[in-house]
Parts: structure tokens; C-alpha cells; sequence
């Protein structure tokens, strides 16, 4: 059955089958990022076969603030991979976000190649410099994420954690994929009518974006 989880500690062991995160990072992920987040997965009995987390940011998209999700923690347990249980979980997410009209989703891949059938495209470069200034962020960038009360205490402590070296384990030279998952909302987002999806990636492509979360 595709759903979402409620029980949110049920999918902790996929994720740790799956990633090779410390302990210490998985603890503040569960405990902090879990607590706003939509996992929707694939489940059988008591046992979580794949699953993906929408992790929600605000952004900034020139000058419009909207609602958007990190995907993260895309994972499928290794005896159920080639089943098409990611597919399941894809299709069900899409039409959440597309219940909920939000305009685009991104994504840090491992592989490119893993999500440009379903409709991702590289938009930019992953930003490993943590700018400290907001302010310069918004003078310099087009989109970028909110920096809230809440977004403000979990980059501190993820902080915290790359300094004790207990960070995110991130691919080498990662890039930030993005989907359209309402186009009517891209369009009213970006004040101009886009005829696809591919079109309206191209404009998000050339804007000057600022992603440098990690999940």
C-alpha cells in the first residue's frame, strides 16, 4: 500500500539501510526534521519497502514567496528494488503536491539519470558555502530559501553537527534537480504563462538561485 506514514519512526531502519549518515545526524533528523515533514511510502504489513521525505521550505522566487519541499531520503530496501516501488511512491507524491498547488519540488541526486524520467532537471549547483548574511543573499539572488525562526535554529545546529564531522554524507559535486508539480501554479509564481513543464524549468534555470540545504 502507497501511503503517507504516520508512525515516522517506522521508516528509521530503511533510512539506515540506505544511507550512510551518523548516527548523531539521524538522531536530530528524526527527532527535529521529522517533525514537519511528509514521508510517503510504499508498505507492506509493518515493514517499509521504499519511501521518499518532503521536507517543506519557504522560498523566495523573485520577490514571490511560496511553499515548496526538499525530496530527500529516497530510498528502496535492497531486497525490493526493480519492483517499481519508487514509481508507486512518485506517483502518489505528485499528486499530493498537486492537491496542494505547489508550484515545484527539488532534489539533491546521487544520479542524475535516477529522476530525469520523471520529469527533473538540473537547475544549479548545489552551494556548499553557507552564507551568513542574509541580507546578501537576497541582494544577490533570485531564489532562494526563507531563513525563519525554524530555519534559522536547524541550520545552527546541522552546523554543529558538520563541525563534530557528524554532517549529511553528500554525493561528490551535487547539483539541485527540479520538477514542476502544478504548472498553473509555476505560471501564476513566475507572472507569465508557460505551454510545459520543460519550458518553465528553462525559466527557472536562468534565474540566480541559492540552495545550499542539505535536507
Amino acid at each position: 500500500m502507497i501511503e503517507i506514514i504516520r508512525d515516522k519512526s517506522q521508516t528509521r531502519k530503511l533510512y539506515e539501510e540506505c544511507f550512510d549518515d551518523p548516527e548523531s545526524f539521524v538522531d536530530y533528523y528524526y527527532d527535529d526534521k521529522c517533525s514537519d515533514n511528509i514521508i510517503v511510502a510504499s508498505r507492506e504489513e509493518d515493514e517499509v519497502i521504499s519511501m521518499l521525505h518532503l521536507n517543506p521550505y519557504v522560498m523566495n522566487v523573485c520577490d514571490k514567496v511560496i511553499k515548496s519541499y526538499y525530496i530527500v531520503a529516497v530510498a528502496t530496501t535492497g531486497t525490493r528494488r526493480h519492483e517499481g516501488q519508487m514509481s508507486k511512491v512518485f506517483d502518489k507524491t505528485f499528486d499530493i503536491l498537486g492537491k496542494q498547488h505547489i508550484p515545484f519540488v527539488f532534489l539533491l541526486p546521487v544520479d542524475e539519470n535516477i529522476y530525469r524520467w520523471l520529469g527533473f532537471e538540473t537547475v544549479c549547483s548545489f552551494r556548499h558555502d553557507k552564507i551568513m548574511n542574509y541580507e546578501r543573499i537576497k541582494e544577490n539572488f533570485d531564489v532562494y530559501c526563507i531563513q525563519d525562526e525554524v530555519y534559522l535554529r536547524r541550520m545552527k545546529k546541522e552546523l554543529e553537527l558538520q563541525e563534530l564531522g557528524d554532517g549529511e554524507v553528500l554525493p561528490d559535486n551535487p547539483v539541485i534537480m527540479a520538477k514542476v508539480t502544478d504548472l498553473d501554479a509555476f505560471s501564476e509564481m513566475a507572472g507569465q504563462k508557460f505551454d510545459s513543464e520543460k519550458s518553465a524549468l528553462k525559466w527557472l534555470k536562468n534565474k540566480k538561485i541559492y540552495i545550499c540545504e542539505e535536507v
